[in-house]
């Protein structure tokens, strides 16, 4: 296995993670050692030392004084970084962000109504209480994150629940506007709770259609409230 590409540290960053996956390596397995590396990828130790840096950087490797280096397992926090970056560096866009929850927490409430179990449907009903008991509007957003977490984790698929963690603090700016922009609209507070429990009774009926609808006709509440968010602001200002 010898690297030949242009940017040396970038093609041994893949190299090492091809490395991973053909030897079937785990989280917490150690890399082979620095300068077995370099000889295998027919590059310098230094060049060897910038690609594990760069890995440990991103969470994917963990670097020990005088030890070898372990695989951490990735989680979702480079994803939230990177988005973060970017919602930073282009500016706001919570118009995309709330399609990207519609394309993903619909096909979540059809899993998560085909996969719950008793304690899942335990568990997803004392999130809808705790959106419920509620009495301060700054807590409410945290408890609406809570149940839609709870969701994505019934799913039991790992793309939906790090891919929703990893813009977990976007998502809560987005429910504050979207919560805000209803409530100040002049719309009942209690639809919405509905529309949360009606996503509850799908998953807890085991039927997916209904769930996915069901989250549907309550995402399309959140994309009402963020596009009348911008004018109650304006006004209250």
């Amino acid at each position: 296995m010898v690297v030949r590409r242009t940017t040396l540290v970038g093609a041994t960053v893949d190299e090492l993670i091809s490395l991973i996956e053909t030897r079937q390596l785990s989280a917490g397995d150690s890399l082979p050692s620095t300068a077995e590396l370099a000889e295998q990828l027919d590059v310098s130790r230094t060049v060897v030392r910038e690609a594990i840096a760069e890995l440990a950087g991103q969470g994917l490797l963990i670097r020990r004084q005088g030890k070898d280096t372990e695989i951490s397992f990735p989680d979702s926090d480079q994803f939230e970084r990177m988005v973060r970056l970017r919602f930073a560096l282009a500016g706001a866009q919570f118009d995309q962000l709330q399609e990207f929850r519609v394309t993903i927490e619909i096909g979540a409430a059809r899993l998560a109504a085909q996969r719950a179990t008793v304690e899942d449907n335990i568990a997803l009903k004392k999130r809808l209480d705790a959106i419920v008991s509620v009495t301060d509007m700054s807590l409410l957003h945290e408890a609406d994150q809570a149940f839609h977490s709870e969701v994505a984790r019934i799913s039991r698929n790992d793309f939906i629940i790090m891919s929703l963690e990893g813009i977990s603090p976007l998502l809560i700016e987005l429910r504050k506007r979207a919560w805000s922009g209803w409530v100040g609209a002049g719309r009942n507070l209690q639809e919405l709770i509905h529309a949360h429990a009606e996503v509850l009774d799908a998953i807890v009926a085991r039927e997916p259609e209904w769930a996915a609808e069901a989250m549907a006709r309550h995402l399309d509440q959140a994309r009402m409230g963020l596009e009348v968010a911008p004018h109650v602001a304006s006004h209250s200002a």
